[in-house]
């Protein structure tokens, strides 16, 4: 699961296939690597790391809003739908973009476009028993991460993990906690394909417990800077999830 990013320069192809990524969080072009050992985690994050890996990955259908604004272009909105029940190459579909029907240009597009795994809170788990410190806050506990185990924030073969640093906040005023809001950061300049270099990258995450007990994705936002040949120049991503259905 990799992409050759190069910031203000990307094709819309490409920016759909990063927003599709960073919103699958933990991180742009999230890898999943090799879950952490509960022997790192407090009673808290071992309960949490549990309950993700249990949470169902292809459960709900559910419509997901992409919004992309990069340097030098027009802002592009594309709202998709997932459904579990068909087969893995026709789950996604694409319903609209900048709130017109897809072009065949669009739906071939769409067609093309490699994904990353399902949006889903069960990533949770591939990181978040690592060692963190810990601070009580009101309505929940916060932990920070000062780096990610390797494997888990990639960016086309550029392995970021080591130097991304990490907050998440766990709402434990309900029966079940659960990681709330996520944001990741990475400030430490690398190059992509020798012709681009990213500067610094921000992900943020929301999830929220739908009436079953399950938590779902809720907003996922990415700021990155850089530039490509020279050119300086930002991508911003929002992305929210809504009508989430439980398939039988």
């Amino acid at each position: 699961m990799t992409s050759a990013i190069r910031t203000s320069l990307l094709s819309i192809s490409s920016l759909r296939r990063l927003a599709a990524w960073t919103s699958a969080l933990g991180g742009v072009a999230l890898a999943l690597g090799v879950p952490v050992s509960a022997a790192q985690a407090d009673a808290l994050q071992a309960k949490i790391v549990a309950a993700a890996r249990a949470t169902p990955t292809a459960r709900y259908a559910f419509r997901r809003t992409l919004v992309l604004d990069r340097s030098g272009a027009e802002r592009k909105t594309y709202v998709e739908h997932f459904d579990p029940r068909r087969a893995p190459a026709d789950r996604w579909s694409l319903v609209s973009v900048d709130a017109r029907a897809p072009s065949p240009k669009d739906l071939a597009s769409a067609r093309k476009t490699k994904r990353g795994p399902t949006p889903s809170y069960a990533q949770i788990a591939e990181w978040f028993g690592g060692a963190a410190t810990r601070t009580e806050v009101k309505g929940g506990v916060l932990y920070r991460f000062a780096r990610l185990p390797k494997g888990i924030f990639k960016i086309g073969s550029h392995d970021a993990s080591a130097d991304t640093q990490a907050e998440a906040l766990v709402n434990t005023g309900g029966a079940v906690p659960f990681v709330e809001h996520v944001r990741m950061t990475s400030n430490k300049s690398f190059s992509v394909m020798l012709v681009a270099s990213l500067r610094s990258i921000a992900v943020d995450q929301r999830y929220r417990l739908l009436g079953d007990g399950n938590a779902v994705p809720s907003e996922a936002s990415s700021a990155l800077t850089g530039a490509m040949m020279g050119k300086a120049g930002t991508m911003r991503t929002s992305t929210s999830y809504s009508e989430f259905r439980a398939i039988p």
